[in-house]
């Protein structure tokens, strides 16, 4: 483990194989396997008040199938109602309606805060549209009384709502969004604090790596850009480490690209975007199709001309020769040299971050789930491990144990 700041941060091959030895790869799991290890994260996720709460919601549901069925039937008359010839123009009233809506608030609001001078104009502006949606509501209301699907529709909608009050539902719902929105707030803080734990951990442990022996006072050129785009497709950088030039206008020259992950898992789709995206900046044509990289700016969908990246007021300036120092390894490999990674230490799943939040939420919500029941079991391992991509984060750890000094490129933040 480095010791050279303090931000505990181990690297090196050690520390990914220790990481790889501790995995449970769901890729690989027999039903026994996933069982245990369900068994093990069932404690984590019911620590998780959303969990908690959307496991309440699913027993509510369980407790009563009226519930379900009247949600069919519901289905059944919405196929009917957008089947009439009514419902067109009904669904282009509503959406005028909302419109209307938010003007009639907005330009309240602003009238509320209007000088004098202006008040006559908005009063006008406002009751125009005070009576364009009474005019959609009185057609709204005709089209209904002509509809018949549309009235079942609505009592049915009207019977759900009050079986689901009734019940407790969508009480319950709105405490989950509470809950949601509060796991919001938390997570865009600790997503702050954690960038800005990466820009120390690079200029600690990566520039003075790739500078080595350099002369005292070679840093003086050095930046790290943070979510560069280049106007560009696809290309959002978390960092860029560069060298300015020693003539002002001309290309940088990248010394490394750093991708950032939170947790662990999510290693791999990093890996995956930023090969492609090495492979456009390289001019690898082979790798990367040019469809998707099309922009006003660059309409050939290649990395053809010079981009700016603005960063606190100074523009940077790139060019395909800035890439110069990322090569593939030999034998058409993959890019690995100077493209480093920092993340925080976790158990490897053998799935993405999002696929591991996917399968708690169905684990939470699923009706027919029965995790006693090995058939219920297997239906769910099966889609767990249906979730996986072609490469994930063991494979990446591994490649990089697999090329002497590469291991080294990614820096794991420990716990405290």
């Amino acid at each position: 483990m480095d010791s050279s700041s303090a931000l505990p941060v181990a690297r090196g091959t050690r520390e990914l194989r220790r990481l790889l030895r501790q995995a449970v790869d769901l890729r690989g799991l027999d039903l026994e396997g996933f069982r245990r290890w369900l068994a093990h994260q069932l404690p984590f996720w019911e620590s998780d008040p959303a969990f908690v709460q959307r496991t309440r919601i699913r027993d509510l549901r369980r407790a009563h199938p009226e519930l379900r069925a009247l949600e069919r039937t519901c289905r059944r008359a919405t196929a009917a109602d957008e089947a009439s010839p009514q419902f067109a123009r009904l669904l282009q009233i509503e959406e005028e309606l909302t419109k209307a809506g938010k003007a009639i608030a907005g330009l309240g609001a602003a009238l509320a805060r209007a000088e004098p001078e202006a008040q006559p104009g908005l009063r006008r502006k406002l009751a125009g549209f005070q009576d364009r949606q009474q005019t959609l509501q009185h057609e709204q209301a005709r089209l209904t009384q002509e509809s018949l699907p549309r009235q079942e529709l609505l009592r049915i909608r009207e019977e759900s709502r009050q079986l689901r009050s009734r019940l407790g539902l969508e009480r319950a719902e709105a405490e989950l969004a509470e809950l949601l929105r509060d796991q919001g707030h938390r997570s865009g803080h600790s997503g702050g604090d954690f960038e800005q734990q990466t820009l120390a951990l690079t200029w600690q442990h990566i520039v003075p790596e790739l500078l080595g022996s350099a002369r005292t006072g070679a840093t003086a050129r050095l930046r790290v850009l943070t979510g560069v785009g280049l106007g560009a497709a696809r290309t959002e950088l978390d960092q860029l480490l560069i060298r300015q030039p020693l003539r002002p206008g001309q290309p940088v020259e990248v010394l490394a690209l750093v991708e950032v992950k939170r947790n662990l898992n999510d290693v791999a789709h990093g890996f995956r975007r930023r090969q492609e995206n090495l492979a456009w900046f390289t001019g690898d044509t082979a790798h990367y199709d040019p469809k998707e990289y099309r922009t006003r700016y660059f309409r050939s969908g290649h990395f053809d001309r010079e981009a700016v990246h603005e960063q606190d007021g100074e523009p940077f300036v790139f060019a395909r020769a800035s890439f110069r120092h990322f090569r593939r390894e030999p034998g058409q490999g993959p890019f690995l040299r100077r493209l480093y990674f920092i993340t925080r230490t976790g158990t490897l799943a053998g799935v993405s971050a999002a696929a591991l939040a996917r399968i708690r939420h169905r684990v939470a919500t699923d009706e027919r789930l029965r995790l006693q029941d090995d058939a219920s079991l297997r239906e769910l391992l099966h889609w767990c491990q249906s979730l996986a991509e072609p490469l994930e984060a063991p494979d990446v750890f591994r490649l990089y144990c697999s090329v002497p000094g590469r291991a080294r490129q990614v820096l794991v933040l420990r716990r405290e």
